[in-house]
């Protein structure tokens, strides 16, 4: 039962979307992770009859914490403009919960990912030699990662990659010097190989399913990766897959410093077999905390993930969902005769052919042409209303125009009509790029 109930959920949810009932075309990423991380946890459960993690006291401050840890990306992508978001609801509150439900799954998703692992004996005898560390050692960790960071940030077009290395190198030598057992330092200083190894195999296999949830998804994020645009698996440049490796030893490293402060609790096999020692030592951090410094911890973490929201509305989020009345052209009179029609949608009329639009009252050959052309190119590539408006007024009517546009011109003639962050130059490249290959289909 406990893995039939999550896969139901999980195919329920793969028929929804391509039934394309909502909401969960626009948020299959949460109706798809959720019953994931509940057949990972059954899975482990299943396999070494060890009680479920999601049921122990620290899994809802690692679903409570996860947002707070992808938020730091987040906010590093505003200089970095690695990716972006595309068809997100209208209402602003929809968007904030629903961001805040699919980050938090990112650092379960590690952590189950890990335990399920070890519970199928992945590494389990994972030993290797151990690497003695010492005081400067730690110290060269963190400045190595802080230089990296600074690269990563002062000069993304050339050293964006080191973003993904750079936390874990900051913040897991202070998890060594306050909880060894929590540390990925410390199971090198151990020998102790077989964790790290899940960690990243289990990246690596969770960043698949990342990647392919949003790839069906309606509201998704897209890279603008430098020198890898044009090759794509799913929405990620191959080579980008390498990435999740060590993103899960970063976010596995972040939940380590939260637990060894102790504003949260290890689950699963955080303790790698050294709970007694590592939970005690845990037990000791959570009664120093007193009430008003958990307070402060959570009025901080709240503050940091609403400046970031707002900074993502900015700088990230480029298009919400088009709705059929803000499409260019239309009228309240010719919304009402596409309803009439059965048409709902931006989605139902790029699904007709002009000629037959042009059989419905207030449509003539003219107007039904415009009014198609401008729902596929707002749907194209997550271009959204207002983006495609923009073009019309630039002369771009269709993705066959859009087509036969220069990137570099188009760009610039976009930031002389637009007072939006948004679109950038890999942006529009993007958009160029998609209507060539639509236009030649």
């Amino acid at each position: 039962m406990r893995l039939a109930a999550p896969a139901v959920a999980l195919a329920a949810a793969w028929v929804l979307l391509f039934l394309d009932i909502d909401p969960v075309p626009t948020w299959f990423y949460v109706f798809a992770w959720y019953p994931t991380l509940a057949l990972l946890d059954a899975a482990a459960t299943r396999l070494d009859g060890r009680p479920s993690a999601l049921w122990q006291r620290g899994a809802i401050g690692a679903f409570a914490w996860s947002p707070i840890v992808w938020l730091v990306f987040e906010a590093a992508n505003f200089r970095l403009e690695n990716w972006y978001y595309v068809l997100l609801p209208h209402s602003g509150w929809e968007r904030w919960v629903g961001i805040i439900l699919s980050f938090a799954t990112v650092v379960p998703a590690v952590l189950l990912a890990e335990r399920a692992l070890d519970a199928a004996g992945v590494f389990k005898r994972g030993r290797g030699p151990q690497i003695r560390v010492d005081r400067r050692d730690l110290w060269g960790a963190v400045a190595l990662g802080m230089g990296s960071g600074a690269l990563a940030l002062g000069y993304p077009q050339l050293f964006f990659p080191l973003i993904w290395g750079a936390v874990v190198l900051v913040v897991d030598p202070l998890v060594f010097q306050r909880t060894p057992a929590l540390s990925l330092i410390g199971d090198l200083s151990r020998g102790y190989w077989g964790r790290i190894g899940r960690i990243m195999l289990g990246g690596l296999g969770i960043g698949l399913v990342w990647e392919t949830y949003n790839y069906w998804a309606r509201g998704k994020w897209i890279y603008t990766v430098p020198w890898l645009e044009e090759m794509k698996l799913f929405e990620m440049p191959p080579f980008g897959f390498l990435g999740f490796p060590v993103f899960a030893l970063e976010a596995w490293a972040m939940y380590g410093a939260l637990c060894a402060v102790g504003l949260a609790v290890p689950i699963g096999t955080a303790t790698a077999g050294r709970r007694s020692s590592t939970g005690s030592a845990n037990r000791r951090d959570e009664s120093r905390l007193s009430a008003a410094t958990r307070g402060a911890a959570a009025a901080a973490a709240v503050s940091f993930a609403a400046l970031t929201l707002a900074g993502m509305e900015r700088w990230t989020i480029s298009s919400t969902a088009p709705r059929l009345g803000d499409l260019p052209g239309m009228t309240d009179t010719r919304l009402e005769q596409l309803r009439s029609a059965g048409i709902d949608t931006p989605f139902d009329l790029t699904a007709i052919a002009p000629r037959d639009l042009a059989q419905t009252p207030g449509f003539d050959a003219e107007t039904a042409v415009f009014a198609v052309q401008g729902a596929r190119l707002a749907l194209l590539r997550g271009i959204g209303t207002e983006h495609a408006q923009t073009l019309i007024d630039l002369g771009v009517r269709s993705i066959c125009d859009l087509a036969r546009q220069d990137a570099v011109h188009l760009q610039q003639l976009v930031d002389q009509s637009s007072r939006r962050s948004r679109p950038n130059a890999p942006e529009v490249r993007i958009w160029v790029r998609a209507a060539s290959r639509e236009c030649r289909s």
